[in-house]
């Protein structure tokens, strides 16, 4: 009897481990096309929602992705991005401007209907965008919730739970963000990237709320301001002159201003340039965030870029400057590019809070150090064509030395006569000084200049005046100033013949 008990005991024990083991191997079935539908709901929205749109005069972007917290980040490269809580997670929602469609621009600057028009459009415009990247992120889910069960399972019916399981997923991430959107977001922006340096550029944000016409009005501006820059810089007149000439592109003071990028690349392009020369001031306040986002729109200048540093710029901003391929950083070097020699040295000065100034007198000493180190180079180095400083008043110890001194700083298109066969040339701001020049009642034009060379003598036969207004205006202008042949002068010119200074 002892037998036939242990005998039944056993065969139930056999069973019931065969029966929860069959559970087991269900549960974990069942978790792991759980899990592989959320991976799948996941990637597919990531890889496939992203859509291309028009929105306005804008072309850009529009996808999802996971992100726990929810909302809308509108990417605004090289400025920053724009963070708003819209809505809960678990989906965000990425807006990418890409560039923006010159005519539309142009018809937007110029129809005095143009920014009512768009404002009453974009709303629709960004709703399709947003159900045609739902749409693709749906298709996507199945698609690789199918691919990704039949492979791991290698079983129809569960590859379909898989597939069926990712696009539910993806759909209450979708229906819960669509039942929690905050539109009262608009009023509570987060910056990062150089926004957060200029916030005024887009007003008060504590007073968002009880501002709102005002901030669409600004939103508006700010708009139509992109767009014109697009506009005009599609017509720039082509630089016409002896094609043998060198053309170097010489731009100053950017000052954080992401449309100066836009307009350096259209003319480097558009009059074959084959140098671009900066004398500096291309931050506000040479922070490392300033230096890592802003400048990588110089990677887009297809064009050998010098650089020297200026006051508004930090050690920082230098050594991030000398990582880029197409730049080339001058602090009391002379290099050769294009047939022509350069020297320059950097402003010795740090000063981006402007309430702290240094005495004149310390000032002046310091710059004209710096102007006799670069001056006693250039001797050495047997003479240099153009000389690039940040600081005016760092020019005088080059008389003599360099027939072409340029430099920036004062926001001011200058020549003058140095003595002794040089010329200083100071170009006006090309970032317009920077955004703040949105804010302000008397703003300046974006101002840039082409320098034409002879490729014999080195000496500069012309020289283009750009000026092109960086707000409502869609006004440009260009100046072109021909150097009678008495007055050209060369390297040479300055030299006893043997390479040597006099």
């Amino acid at each position: 009897m002892k037998r036939l008990a242990l005998a039944r005991g056993w065969i139930r024990a056999r069973r019931w481990t065969r029966r929860h083991r069959t559970s087991l191997r269900r549960t974990a079935v069942a978790v792991a096309v759980v899990a592989l539908a959320v991976v799948s709901a996941a990637v597919a929205t990531a890889a496939f929602s992203p859509t291309q749109a028009q929105i306005g005069p804008f072309a850009t972007t529009v996808g999802m992705h996971p992100e726990l917290g929810g909302g809308t980040k509108v990417e605004l490269a090289p400025l920053g991005n724009a963070r708003f809580e819209s809505h809960s997670g678990p989906l965000g929602l990425t807006v990418s401007l890409d560039s923006v469609d010159p005519e539309s621009a142009q018809t937007l600057v110029t129809d005095p209907d143009g920014i009512s028009t768009v404002t009453r459009d974009i709303e629709g415009e960004l709703t399709a965008a947003v159900k045609t990247a739902v749409t693709a992120g749906l298709a996507g889910s199945l698609a690789l919730g199918l691919l990704l069960g039949g492979v791991v399972f290698r079983d129809r019916r569960r590859a379909l739970a898989t597939g069926g399981l990712a696009v539910a997923v993806t759909l209450a991430a979708v229906l819960n963000a669509a039942g929690t959107v905050r539109p009262e977001s608009i009023s509570e922006p987060t910056f990062d990237g150089s926004l957060v340096y200029v916030p005024g550029i887009v007003g008060d944000v504590q007073s968002l709320s009880d501002n709102y016409d005002e901030q669409l009005a600004n939103l508006q501006k700010f708009v139509t301001n992109v767009s014109g820059l697009y506009a005009t810089a599609t017509r720039l007149p082509m630089g016409q002159i002896d094609d043998d000439s060198v053309r170097v592109l010489h731009v100053s003071d950017l000052h954080l201003n992401p449309l100066a990028w836009q307009l350096i690349e259209t003319v480097t392009e558009q009059f074959d340039i084959d140098v671009v020369v900066d004398t500096g001031d291309i931050s506000d306040y040479g922070s490392e965030r300033e230096a890592e986002v802003y400048t990588k729109g110089v990677e887009n200048v297809d064009a050998p870029y010098l650089w020297v540093k200026g006051n508004h710029d930090s050690t920082t901003t230098q050594a991030v400057m000398g990582t880029y391929g197409n730049v080339t950083v001058l602090d009391d070097d002379v290099v050769e590019v294009a047939g022509l020699r350069f020297g320059g040295v950097a402003d010795p000065r740090f000063t981006p809070d402007k309430s702290a100034k240094p005495s004149s007198e310390y000032t002046q000493q310091i710059l004209l150090e710096s102007g006799d180190r670069l001056a006693e180079l250039i001797r050495r180095q047997g003479g240099a064509d153009v000389a690039m400083v940040h600081e005016p008043q760092m020019a005088p110890p080059l008389a003599g030395e360099v027939p072409l001194v340029l430099a920036g700083h004062t926001h001011r298109s200058a020549v003058q006569d140095l003595g002794d066969g040089t010329t200083l040339m100071i170009t006006g701001s090309t970032g317009a000084a920077g955004l703040r020049n949105f804010e302000s009642s008397d703003p300046m034009n974006m101002e840039l200049e082409v320098l034409y060379f002879d490729p014999e003598s080195k000496a500069m036969r012309a020289y283009d005046t750009i000026s092109v207004s960086a707000r409502d205006q869609t006004d440009i202008s260009l100046k072109r100033t021909v150097v009678p042949e008495d007055d050209r002068v060369a390297r040479t010119d300055l030299t006893d013949g043997d390479g040597e200074g006099d």
